[in-house]
C-alpha cells in the first residue's frame, strides 16, 4: 500500500522546519495555558470531558446514514441528547490510558461543575450548559488562534516562499 504524500511540500518543510516548531509551539503553548486556567490547573479534567463530549456526539456528526437528519431534527437538547453514544468510565479509561478511578473522580467533578450528567445506569452523557459554556468565546478564540497559527505555517511552506531559513 503506497503512503499517501504529505498536504505540504516537504522540501519547503525542511527549509522552514524551525520556524514552523517555534509556531506550533506558540499555538500549543497558549491553548495549554487557556486550558489551564478554564479547568482550574486540572488538565486531565478537559481531556475527560472532551472524550465524553465525542462520544456522546460523534454519531450525530456521521457521514453515514441519516445522522446529519438526526441532529437537523434534534432541535433541542433534550432532543438531542435521546440520540448520545453513552459512556462511562471505562470506556473513556481506555480511549485515554487515565486510570479508571481518575476518570471517576474527574467524572463527578465535571458533574458538580454541571458539565456531565450520569443516569441510573452509570453512563455518562455532556450536559446541556456545556455547549454554551465552550462554544460561544473559548472556542471562538481558538479558532482564531488555530486559523491564524495554520496561516503562518502554510504561507511558509508555499513553494514560492522567499523567507529561506538557514
Amino acid at each position: 500500500m503506497e503512503k499517501p504524500s504529505p498536504p505540504f511540500d516537504p522540501d519547503q518543510y525542511d527549509a522552514h522546519r524551525n520556524a514552523v516548531a517555534i509556531i506550533m509551539n506558540h499555538f500549543f503553548l497558549r491553548y495549554l495555558n487557556l486550558l489551564y486556567r478554564e479547568f482550574e490547573g486540572d488538565l486531565v479534567l478537559p481531556i475527560v470531558l472532551g472524550e465524553i463530549a465525542h462520544h456522546n456526539i460523534v454519531r450525530l456528526y456521521s457521514r453515514r446514514g441519516d445522522s446529519f437528519e438526526v441532529y437537523k431534527n434534534a432541535a433541542n437538547y433534550t432532543e438531542r441528547m435521546k440520540h448520545f453514544e453513552p459512556t462511562n468510565a471505562f470506556s473513556i479509561s481506555q480511549a485515554t490510558g487515565i486510570p479508571r478511578e481518575t476518570v471517576r473522580r474527574k467524572i463527578d467533578k465535571l458533574g458538580k461543575k454541571g458539565w456531565v450528567v450520569k443516569n441510573d445506569r452509570g453512563e455518562v452523557f455532556i450536559s446541556e450548559t456545556v455547549s454554551g459554556r465552550f462554544t460561544k468565546d473559548f472556542n471562538k478564540k481558538i479558532l482564531s488562534e488555530l486559523l491564524e497559527t495554520s496561516g503562518s505555517i502554510l504561507r511558509l511552506l508555499q513553494p514560492d516562499s522567499k523567507n529561506q531559513e538557514k
